[in-house]
């Protein structure tokens, strides 16, 4: 078995709460709870704006004290997944977090302006006056408000949550216990090398080797294929579950959930999805040159990610955040000092193994507490922009540290807009570097390739998940999504890859569409608008820095559509999202000079 021990660095979780602090913090979390109810008893529609006031105060105070306590054990969790003591303090927390829910529900109904019984309801022009009193809290106030015609009743709401605790949340945890109990088998050349994460494996996805390749495919699968059923019986419940509630609630459709809790229009989403499945040709064309310069008549699935040469070359952790940490110098020493401050406070957690989930995410705890970044770092290059894109978010958390806590993060727009911008940055600093032209070369390929994973991979997933929401609910079954997603997958690449039906299975390795249903239009969404920021930046120089900062430093207390307006964007706009392409067919024009 390869090596799976955490070298590099492991961030440190005592700063968000000291382990041995968490029953006392915990206790007191626990006996603040009951004063909602005071504090409701309080409010009426013509009370002073200072009550709303103090009441928000006080509640950002538990706030921070209940996402300590969740963070602090989830955080423990995604890097431990075998650790008894972590698991038993998470079900703690999650039955704090439901004790929190049902005290807190009503004041949200009382802020919807929904009648309950003994307490004045909030009519309209006094809602406007006491939400706008809150400083950071008007516009998402206003959106709660603006939400209450999806609202059950105060009974509904309660049994809705202690479904999705017992019920949802628990299968979801299942689910990454399954995965990561995986282990792989790479059969090549008669020999069989084995790997205990989905990180040591999937590296080989990008190796110059083809017959490597393929074998790093077929392993990958195997476990997935032997689990199909019950990672199905997993995601159809999830399915029914999100479906029957999107429609008990009044919405117009599954999707229209996610929609309206992201605070965009259903026909934006619709437009941007649109857009990218009709520019998916752009990148058609992409892997039908990368074929020809491989050397191969049709290039397959197994070979998008090749690399056009090989590289023996192996990064060091460090070296990927000296580079990472400089692009962003580079830019701004406001996002380089941002990002510094993660990589120095001892926040990240960089290398895989064996009780680590995969992928890469950065967690937000509180406005005063530095952003968390998880990594599974390998030493490719593909490491760098990974870095950068984290570290990315976590500069967007430290530009909202004024706001309050309910209102700090980004909303769905505009969550990925410093990621993508920041693997913008750092994708054009490597590339003013290089002189060798093959090397530039190599790199406008990988980045086409990253672009096509982020715009029209995630694009895809999208419309599988609104297939798989009309179809599980009226009896599909697992054979009848392996076919929605394997006729998904022929459409996106038409006649430029050959799609092996060993990728019939790909659907349940993506944990997005089970864990937050129609998330992953966030990708496409932010690559697009990161590349019109982009382009503006190169146009505008230095000028165009306090845009973005204003854009990040709004989180997710303004309307996303007014922010992005502001720098003349418009999210509705057709014209918009293929004015996003403009870069991605720069890039594709200078390939084919090459050739």
């Amino acid at each position: 078995m390869k090596k799976t021990t955490t070298p590099g660095v492991v961030w440190d979780l005592e700063q968000i709460l000291p382990i041995k602090d968490f029953d006392a913090l915990y206790s007191e979390v626990d006996a603040l709870l009951p004063q909602y109810t005071a504090w409701l008893k309080k409010f009426s529609p013509d009370m002073p704006t200072s009550v709303l006031q103090d009441y928000y105060t006080w509640h950002n105070e538990v706030e921070e004290k209940f996402h300590r306590l969740d963070n602090r054990v989830g955080l423990w969790e995604t890097v431990d997944s075998k650790s008894a003591q972590a698991t038993a303090l998470s079900g703690r927390v999650q039955d704090l977090a439901l004790r929190r829910g049902e005290l807190l529900r009503p004041l949200v109904m009382w802020f919807k302006g929904i009648e309950m019984d003994g307490i004045p309801t909030l009519d309209d022009e006094n809602a406007r006056r006491l939400f706008s009193a809150v400083d950071g809290m008007g516009f998402k106030l206003a959106t709660i408000r603006q939400t209450a015609s999806y609202a059950l009743s105060l009974s509904e709401e309660d049994i809705v949550s202690h479904k999705d605790a017992t019920g949802a949340i628990p299968l979801l945890d299942l689910r990454e216990m399954i995965a990561n109990d995986f282990r792989y088998e790479l059969k090549l050349h008669g020999k069989t090398e084995k790997y205990s994460t989905d990180s040591e494996l999937t590296q080989h996805i990008y190796s110059a080797d083809p017959e490597r390749r393929t074998a790093a495919v077929q392993a990958l699968f195997v476990p997935y294929k032997a689990n199909r059923e019950k990672l199905f019986r997993i995601y159809q419940s999830i399915v029914k579950d999100w479906s029957y509630e999107s429609k008990l609630r009044g919405y117009a459709s599954p999707i229209s959930m996610r929609n309206t809790a992201n605070t965009v229009p259903d026909s934006a989403i619709s437009v941007l999805m649109q857009v990218c499945e009709e520019e998916r040709t752009i990148f058609q064309d992409y892997f039908r040159w990368k074929a020809d310069k491989l050397g191969m008549k049709k290039l397959r699935r197994d070979d998008i990610y090749a690399p056009l040469k090989e590289s023996k070359q192996k990064f060091t952790y460090e070296e990927c955040i000296d580079i990472v940490l400089k692009s962003y110098d580079d830019f701004s020493p406001s996002f380089g000092e941002k990002a510094r401050q993660i990589v120095e406070s001892s926040h990240i957690h960089s290398h895989p193994s064996t009780v680590k989930r995969s992928g890469a995410f950065c967690a937000y705890v509180a406005p005063n507490v530095t952003p968390y970044i998880l990594l599974n770092f390998s030493g490719r290059g593909r490491d760098i922009s990974t870095i950068a894109h984290e570290l990315g978010h976590g500069i967007h958390g430290l530009y909202t540290t004024h706001l309050p806590i309910g209102s700090a993060h980004a909303n769905l727009p505009l969550a990925e807009t410093a990621s993508t911008f920041g693997e913008m940055l750092l994708f054009d600093a490597l590339l003013e570097k290089i002189t060798d032209p093959d090397e530039r070369e190599a790199l406008l390929s990988e980045k086409m390739a990253d672009s096509y994973a982020t715009i029209c991979r995630q694009n895809y997933f999208v419309k599988f998940e609104i297939a798989a929401h009309e179809a599980i609910p009226n009896g599909a079954s697992v054979d009848d999504l392996e076919q929605m997603w394997i006729d998904g997958l022929r459409d996106q690449f038409g006649d430029a890859v050959e799609v092996d039906d060993v990728f019939r299975n790909e659907w349940a390795r993506i944990p997005h569409i089970v864990a937050s249903p129609f998330y992953c239009y966030a990708y496409n969404f932010g690559e697009l608008l990161s590349l019109s920021l982009y382009s503006k930046y190169k146009q505008e120089g230095k000028s165009f820095i306090p845009k973005i900062e204003k854009i990040l430093a709004a989180g997710g207390s303004e309307d996303p559509q007014i922010v992005l307006q502001a720098v003349g964007v418009d999210m509705n706009s057709a014209e918009f999202w293929r004015g996003g392409f403009t870069l991605i067919r720069e890039w594709m024009t200078q390939l084919k000079k090459t050739s």
